[in-house]
């Protein structure tokens, strides 16, 4: 009968002790970690991370700074996982805003890294004249005729007002087939003048009077600056917009296809666009 109540003892003894370590760990004194290292994070923790940074860029434009914020959280490729954020934002109905803020850092992380793997040309200098390498008589001549010139008052001029243009014109609207997409998809190349792809451009896809859905360029950089993407349904008609200049293209149908076995299958549309300066 002692033995048996010795046990119970022990078992209550250490139901007990349990029992109030849980709730000073839990409680009283909870394990905190500070100073946790961004890589260390959760996703959404993530996320939220890189769109703080995405969101100092845009106010500083330090590119540098973004970088090496960025690089903290030891993704394999920084500019592919704001993309892929910002896909992520828009899918879940979030903030186009922060998608764009996040699609142009990203945008802009990718031509910093093209134009570092650029060579630049060695250059030499050339005289006033501009006939060939400037020497050291002709530098010193120049610099007593800079010296011994007087300052010239400025000439006032009136500041010519640029004429008004569209931001985007289209260059070409037509339907393509290319079984190697896998679907059926409306596709929008947006450029500049250079031909560079713009980043960040809305744009609206609708059918008729139903509501629009809005997608942005620059989210899927592996295919360009430039390049967006929509899905879309064989059999529809559908309108495309672009907001911020007005530009509407219409009559957007899927084609029908064959490859070269005459097996069918539903094609996609391309639109290109591009800035007129």
């Amino acid at each position: 009968m002692d033995q048996d109540r010795g046990n119970w003892y022990l078992l209550t003894a250490l139901i007990l002790g349990l029992t109030l370590g849980l709730i000073y760990t839990w409680v009283i004194s909870p394990v905190s970690q500070v100073d946790t290292h961004p890589s260390s994070l959760r996703v959404d923790y993530k996320d939220i991370y890189r769109s703080l940074i995405s969101r100092a860029y845009q106010a500083n434009n330090n590119l540098p700074r973004a970088k090496a914020r960025l690089d903290l959280m030891d993704d394999d490729e920084p500019a592919m996982a704001l993309a892929a954020q910002a896909q992520r934002f828009l899918a879940e109905g979030g903030d186009n805003e922060m998608a764009i803020i996040l699609a142009n850092l990203s945008a802009d992380l990718q031509s910093a890294e093209s134009a570092k793997n650029t060579p630049i040309p060695p250059t030499t200098g050339i005289d006033s004249t501009g006939t060939g390498p400037e020497t050291t008589e002709d530098k010193e001549e120049n610099n007593q005729e800079t010296t011994s010139s007087p300052p010239r008052e400025p000439v006032s001029t009136s500041t010519p007002v640029p004429t008004e243009s569209p931001p985007f014109i289209l260059q070409d609207s037509s339907p393509i087939c290319d079984p190697t997409l896998g679907e059926s998809l409306i596709q929008v190349v947006a450029t500049n003048g250079a031909g560079d792809g713009i980043p960040g451009v809305e744009i609206q896809v609708s059918l008729g009077t139903e509501p629009k859905e809005t997608f942005f360029t620059g989210l899927k950089p592996e295919l360009g600056l430039g390049y967006a993407d929509f899905s879309a349904e064989p059999g529809l008609t559908y309108q495309l917009e672009i907001p911020e200049s007005g530009l509407i293209v219409s009559e957007i149908d899927i084609p029908a296809c064959q490859n070269e076995s005459e097996d069918s299958y539903w094609g996609s549309w391309e639109i290109y666009i591009t800035h007129p300066n």
